[in-house]
């Protein structure tokens, strides 16, 4: 017998606590009998939960001890053990290699082992209780934040637009669709004399995808890029200073292109003349 795996496989406990069936209880008993080590071995599980029982003791209620003996009693005598009068004592078979527990030491252990369980699933609980509050509350502080950098946004935008209509050399270009049957505008605002130009395109729709809107200037009646439009902007308030400086030009468009852009302008969607 490997006495290592056998007291590993839990059947020690299983055997202490009174849940094997005879047939098992007797095998193990006799196995304790011709190992010295697995009786070395019971004795420590014995005083271990011993002492774990005596840890997580609590006062029973009123009237439990006595219900807890009459429960053993009836046990006893189930089981077939001979019973006498109730105060006298009863006839426990000599067991030279090792004793177990009286029936009360089974009780309190099984008593301490339970409410063990049921003060960890409370605390358990409790705890994944509080989780469940703190990751609440971090998602509504995430959702105040994000709130938070939009009205910041907002103002930012506010603030930029008051700045650029208090230029008196200001000019309002409104670009109107090019394709029937689709309404559409866009609208540039353009400071000739500084070179300064923002671009809304409010009026028109998101883009579909992998492809982007691109802003055009007309230069001696040739197109020139003015860059790559956001597709967040589309359909939105949102207005974009324009990267390059304009000084002159004739007409804005605005174009559907594939993401990155093109060198020339191969769908015009908006265009309007200054």
């Amino acid at each position: 017998m490997d006495t290592r795996q056998y007291i590993d496989s839990g059947i020690l406990e299983a055997y202490f606590l009174g849940s094997l069936s005879p047939e098992e209880e007797a095998l193990v008993a006799a196995n304790i009998a011709t190992h010295p080590e697995l009786a070395e071995e019971l004795h420590h599980i014995e005083n271990a939960l011993l002492q774990l029982s005596s840890n997580l003791a609590v006062e029973p209620p009123a009237g439990m001890q006595d219900k807890i003996w009459d429960a053993i009693q009836r046990s006893g005598a189930n089981t077939g053990a001979e019973t006498t009068e109730p105060h006298m004592a009863k006839t426990i078979p000599f067991q030279p290699e090792y004793r177990k527990p009286a029936q009360w030491k089974y009780a309190a252990i099984w008593i301490a082992l339970i409410g063990s369980a049921g003060l960890n699933f409370f605390l358990f609980s409790q705890n994944s209780r509080t989780r469940a509050n703190e990751v609440a509350m971090t998602a509504q502080m995430d959702s105040l934040n994000a709130a938070k950098q939009q009205f910041a946004s907002l103002i930012s935008e506010y603030q930029k637009n008051k700045s650029m209509m208090a230029d008196t050399g200001m000019q309002t270009i409104v670009m109107h669709t090019m394709q029937p049957g689709h309404a559409m505008a866009a609208t540039l605002y353009w400071s000739k004399t500084h070179g300064d130009a923002y671009v809304s395109v409010d009026g028109m729709p998101q883009p579909p995808k992998g492809m982007q809107y691109q802003l055009w200037v007309i230069q001696g009646g040739k197109p020139v890029s003015m860059g790559m439009l956001p597709n967040y902007m589309a359909n939105t308030p949102a207005m974009q200073k324009v990267a390059m400086q304009i000084t002159d030009g004739q007409a804005f468009a605005i174009s559907l292109e594939k993401e990155g852009g093109n060198p020339t302008p191969t769908t015009v969607y908006v265009l309007g003349k200054v």
